[in-house]
């Protein structure tokens, strides 16, 4: 058992009493129910150091935290005594604008980190849900991303560098501040998705790319999906350079339609195709998109620039509106060819199971993310959709994970999913990188 007040005690003497919180003043920072003794925010990677070997020493669980908005994804914790809050370590460390790199500390935000960025015309090509809050560490903790993967790829093909703080308090870093490293096992990667079960993330060095000239979109309704599927096929064979292309059910067409203002015909989905280059190519590229959708059938061509484009993918990207109560939320991976019977399928036994569901697709990645309105139905009807639609996308020849679920529905049907052979290869890292477990507990992959 660990000693609570020992614990704050010594956080307040290694961070200062001020970014300390215990009791009630903890509640918010629970992870599924779980409240903990004592929320810490360091300020500097020593102080991160200093607590975790703290904590070590004790053998304290700590939960690591930046701007909380993937603190839905994973398993139950099995237990919680420590939340290292990281958001305090928002300061750009280098900026190389002529390399195309720069460094952040792990609790910048995303927001913060395209702001400077874009006064020298550049960004960091991550877009995933919730930038305004999410941080860097978060981010590359839950691997996440967004629409625009399709074109920059994910953290994985980002990140050049890192800083991390193991259980015991040991710094230790890996890959180098340039583009082109030497050859040798890529320890950056190692924790990406590792979702803090390996080290706390203090710092992370990226490769970055000139923001685009001139950027739009191309909005197109149809009858079904089965309908845009021709459209899609079309699309991705061509010669465009896609920046993002997002298939969207007619309940997330609707919403992001009148995010830019757009009418929309009720029951029509929609397909959304960003383009971004020098304006004379994104004009000519979006004309093309445009008739290749009219050609599949489509029954409304929308251009969308401006606020238009940026409220639209805003709304692709925030599907579903992230936390809302009752909220189920699944990410599908399928072959290409396979996402709209994989978000058909799904959509449809929600319906059987009077649980209102909507789908967003990156089309171009095979990512398919399900929101569920759970909110009136049991958990274990719940937990049975879940485990259906995942058969199906393993039938499809993908797999699927929970992103965010209610408690209850979290006990009766495992978050990951089966992973297979790799697992006794992560189970070995996690007892070489964590001996104690001190790290995210329960959260990860098969329990790790």
């Amino acid at each position: 058992m660990v000693d609570s007040q020992a614990l704050a005690q010594r956080a307040r003497e290694i961070v200062g009493a001020d970014h300390v919180k215990t009791g009630a003043a903890a509640a918010s920072y629970a992870v599924d129910g779980l409240t903990p003794g004592v929320v810490a925010f360091p300020g500097s990677e020593e102080e991160v150091s200093r607590l975790l070997r703290a904590s070590h020493e004790q053998g304290a669980a700590v939960a690591p935290r930046g701007g909380g908005t993937k603190m839905g994804l994973g398993a139950p914790p099995r237990r919680l005594d420590l939340v290292l809050c990281l958001t305090r370590l928002n300061r750009v460390v280098d900026y190389e604008p002529a390399d195309l790199t720069a460094t952040f500390e792990a609790g910048m935000s995303l927001a913060a980190v395209q702001a400077h960025l874009g006064q020298k015309g550049q960004f960091l090509a991550l877009d995933p849900p919730s930038g305004a809050r999410a941080t860097i560490g978060g981010i590359l903790a839950a691997n996440a991303s967004g629409p625009s993967r399709l074109r920059y790829g994910t953290a994985r093909d980002l990140l050049i560098a890192v800083r991390v703080v193991h259980a015991d308090g040991t710094v230790t870093k890996g890959g180098a501040k340039v583009v082109k490293n030497v050859t040798g096992y890529d320890m950056p990667k190692l924790y990406i998705g590792s979702l803090g079960t390996l080290g706390i993330l203090t710092e992370g060095t990226f490769r970055l790319y000139p923001l685009p000239a001139a950027e739009e979109t191309h909005l197109a309704a149809f009858p079904s999906l089965e309908t845009a599927r021709a459209a899609v096929t079309e699309i991705l064979n061509s010669s465009l350079v896609l920046s993002a292309v997002g298939l969207l059910s007619a309940g997330a067409a609707g919403a992001a339609a009148g995010a830019a203002g757009l009418p929309w015909g009720a029951g029509q989905v929609g397909l959304a195709v960003m383009i971004g280059s020098v304006p004379e190519a994104v004009r000519a590229q979006i004309g093309d998109a445009a008739r290749y959708c009219r050609g599949a059938g489509s029954t409304a061509d929308h251009i969308l620039s401006g606020p238009a484009h940026t409220a639209c993918w805003e709304a692709i990207r925030e599907f579903p509106s992230p936390g809302a109560p009752g909220s189920l939320v699944l990410k599908g991976s399928v072959p290409l060819t396979q996402v709209p019977e994989l978000m058909s399928r799904g959509e449809g036994l929600a319906g059987q199971r009077r649980m209102p569901c909507q789908a967003v697709a990156e089309a171009g990645s095979g990512i398919v993310r399900f929101g569920v309105d759970v909110t009136s139905a049991p958990p274990e009807r719940a937990a049975d959709y879940v485990e259906t639609v995942r058969g199906i996308a393993g039938e499809l020849g993908g797999h699927l994970v929970m992103l965010e679920a209610p408690v209850a529905v979290k006990r009766r049907v495992d978050v990951w999913g089966p992973v297979g052979g790799p697992l006794r290869l992560m189970q070995g890292l996690k007892v070489q990188f964590d001996p104690k477990g001190i790290l995210n507990p329960g959260r990860f992959v098969g329990g790790i």
